[in-house]
């Protein structure tokens, strides 16, 4: 007798597997045709930057990956404002900008300041018809060294490590405890901002209270003398 708690051997050896492989024989054709387009767009847009618009410098999101430097949307008001540039204008002069983002911290901002005013200084404006100058363009003189270049959307800065030796405070030294009694002191600060918190709100509704008291007394006592 069989054994019907296996399953019975159904295997398919004849699959027409000719008509279900994936070529890639159109590669270099594709590598070519890529490289092309991208000549036809510099040619295109030249003597603008071939990477398009300026984009600032950001730090990527979450604790694993904030040590990361990468090309943001577009740069923030403040930065913008700190770099003498109208948002307006710098949209036309090939600016990237993000109404969105905000300035957290004062290192990025000096970063972004920096890249906008080294744009700024190096910027050749042509005018926008031919042989019209207006002011603000640059003059005839300075449109003739107008070249197109391509802007790095990062520039890797790596830190300075110095190697030295461990010194005999730093080896006697009790990391951990020292750490316990930092977090430990950090609560206690944050519980006693919460605790006063709650005071100043509770010393508020009584002082709310009392005032709704005082203006209920004068109503009562003409509805006595009534």
């Amino acid at each position: 007798m069989p054994n019907f708690k296996h399953t019975l051997p159904n295997v398919h050896l004849h699959k027409d597997w000719k008509s279900r492989v994936k070529t890639w024989f159109d590669q270099p054709g594709r590598k070519k045709r890529r490289r092309m387009s991208r000549l036809k767009k510099a040619a295109r847009v030249a003597p603008r930057p071939i990477n398009g618009p300026l984009r600032p410098l950001v730090h990527s999101q979450t604790v694993r990956y904030n040590m990361r430097v990468r090309a943001g949307r577009g740069f923030t008001f403040q930065e913008l404002k700190e770099a003498g540039i109208h948002k307006k204008f710098a949209r036309s002069i090939g600016i990237s900008v993000d109404h969105r983002r905000m300035n957290r911290s004062e290192q990025s901002l000096r970063e972004n300041v920096e890249r906008l005013k080294e744009y700024k200084a190096n910027l050749i404006l042509f005018p926008r018809r031919k042989g019209k100058f207006k002011n603000g363009d640059s003059k005839k003189e300075d449109l003739k060294l107008a070249k197109q270049i391509k802007y790095t959307p990062t520039t890797k800065t790596e830190p300075e490590v110095i190697a030295r030796k461990i010194t005999d405070r730093e080896r006697k030294a009790k990391v951990w405890k020292l750490q316990r009694m930092n977090n430990r002191a950090v609560r206690s600060i944050i519980a006693k901002k919460i605790a006063a918190k709650q005071l100043k709100r509770k010393q508020y509704r009584m002082q709310k209270k009392q005032e709704q008291k005082q203006k209920q007394d004068p109503k009562q006592k003409k509805t006595d003398n009534n």
